[in-house]
């Protein structure tokens, strides 16, 4: 086995000669992780260098296809709502933790209506401190700030904090999760189905077609890329938490980074949710912003997602990939110009003889890094000075893949004024001179 292995390893270092890996180093005792790799990969100490076996791992998926990856992806734009990638998006699927992002959804909107508030008090009854998976480590009897208990549901994934949050604002979990279902019915997710306020499976159903799976809650990745949108444009402060590389309680010794793979290491990626069960996969859903250029692009926020993957390396290759990969090809770019003027025009009596004409508005649209830009110009005939500023002479229209993404109005910026009484008669004796010649 050990030789099959030596074996393996040097034909991954021939065939990868370019890949920039350092030799794998170890500490004199032993005991030590060397991280030396020109790769940042997230560990339980946040975001660091690769080992050298982290490397050859990542190397190796990195020659896999996203849908060998994970089950399912989705790229959009947070913008428009289009969907720009995506494989198996229509499934229905357990989300696990994922589910945390509707059950937030309530919390939010219960703070905004004014029912709870971030600064009461809510105390951990004994339930929420038991339950198992990912934990901010809540004890019975304890309190917190509510606002501290949404940051671990988000940052850690805190199953403990979300409960207790469900419970505080509708005395059961029950409850609450008719409040969440409400919420994915308003939202018009009609496959969505949650049962908990965590993700968690439930393996106490007797359900037959799921009795030995348990349940669990369920969407499509379509529809985590409807609620994701909705819930950023609703509530964009939780970015502001979900972009924390860590969460920490000095009074408690609690010290947890942020769960997402991704943070800190895809750059603009400000947020939001992982899920892990057995029964959903390595799962995340994730976006980021990326900042315009002035005069050229706009900022583009973009979301990322990813179900199903096997491992967490599986998930971190794949979300790395698609986010990255989505911000290299994908950007708002202005489409227009108001201080460069788009051509001259003749008009009939002016003293000037080429008048420039600008665009009056400017627009922009989603481009791929491809796809031709048009533009289609057209004046008014007939232009006569005088002709006062800011007046439309014309329109300029812009088209994408044959779809009309722009029409300005094409203006004067100053002032044509007509030909004074000099240029009148000039051009009354040119046109009897020329007339002239023309009968002999």
């Amino acid at each position: 086995m050990k030789k099959t292995l030596s074996i393996f390893l040097a034909v991954l270092m021939l065939l990868f000669p370019a890949s920039g890996f350092a030799n794998s180093q170890t500490s004199e005792n032993g005991d030590k992780e060397i991280r030396n790799q020109n790769i940042f990969v997230p560990t339980k100490d946040g975001v660091q260098r690769a080992t050298y076996e982290e490397a050859l791992k990542i190397e190796e998926l990195n020659q896999k296809s996203l849908m060998d990856l994970c089950e399912s992806y989705l790229l959009g734009d947070y913008k428009s709502g289009r969907i720009l990638e995506s494989y198996n998006i229509d499934e229905i699927r357990p989300i696990a933790s994922m589910s945390k992002l509707v059950s937030l959804f309530v919390v939010m909107d219960k703070i905004k209506d004014g029912t709870i508030s971030k600064d009461e008090s809510v105390t951990i009854d004994s339930e929420s401190a038991s339950l198992s998976g990912s934990s901010f480590k809540l004890k019975e009897n304890d309190e917190f700030p509510l606002w501290d208990l949404v940051k671990a549901s988000v940052v850690v994934s805190g199953n403990d904090a979300i409960t207790a949050l469900a419970k505080h604002i509708s005395g059961s979990q029950e409850a609450f999760v008719g409040l969440m279902n409400e919420k994915c019915r308003e939202l018009g997710l009609e496959n969505a189905k949650m049962i908990n306020p965590t993700g968690l499976t439930d393996y106490s159903s007797t359900v037959e077609d799921k009795s030995s799976k348990g349940e669990y809650n369920e969407m499509t990745t379509r529809e985590l890329f409807i609620l994701t949108r909705e819930i950023i444009r609703q509530y964009p402060e939780l970015l502001e938490i979900s972009s924390m590389d860590k969460l920490e309680d000095e009074e408690r010794d609690f010290s947890e980074y942020n769960t997402n793979p991704i943070l800190g290491i895809v750059e603009g990626v400000d947020g939001l949710k992982t899920g892990y069960t057995n029964a959903s996969g390595r799962c995340l859903v994730a976006t980021g912003q990326r900042k315009g250029v002035e005069g050229v692009s706009l900022d583009t926020r973009l979301i990322g997602i990813t179900t199903g993957s096997r491992g967490d390396w599986e998930r971190y290759v794949a979300a790395k990939r698609l986010l990255s990969d989505g911000f290299e090809k994908y950007k708002y770019v202005v489409v227009g110009n108001l201080d460069r003027s788009v051509t001259t025009v003749k008009v009939e009596n002016a003293s000037e003889v080429d008048v420039e004409v600008f665009e009056k508005d400017t627009g922009s649209v989603l481009w791929d890094g491809e796809s031709e830009i048009k533009k289609q110009i057209t004046i008014k005939p007939n232009l006569k000075a005088p002709i006062p500023a800011g007046e439309a002479v014309g329109s300029i229209t812009y088209r994408m893949n044959g779809e009309q993404i722009l029409t300005s109005d094409l203006i004067v910026k100053e002032k044509v004024n007509e030909r004074g009484i000099f240029f009148k008669l000039r051009s009354l004796y040119e046109d009897i001179f020329t007339n002239i010649k023309n009968a002999i």
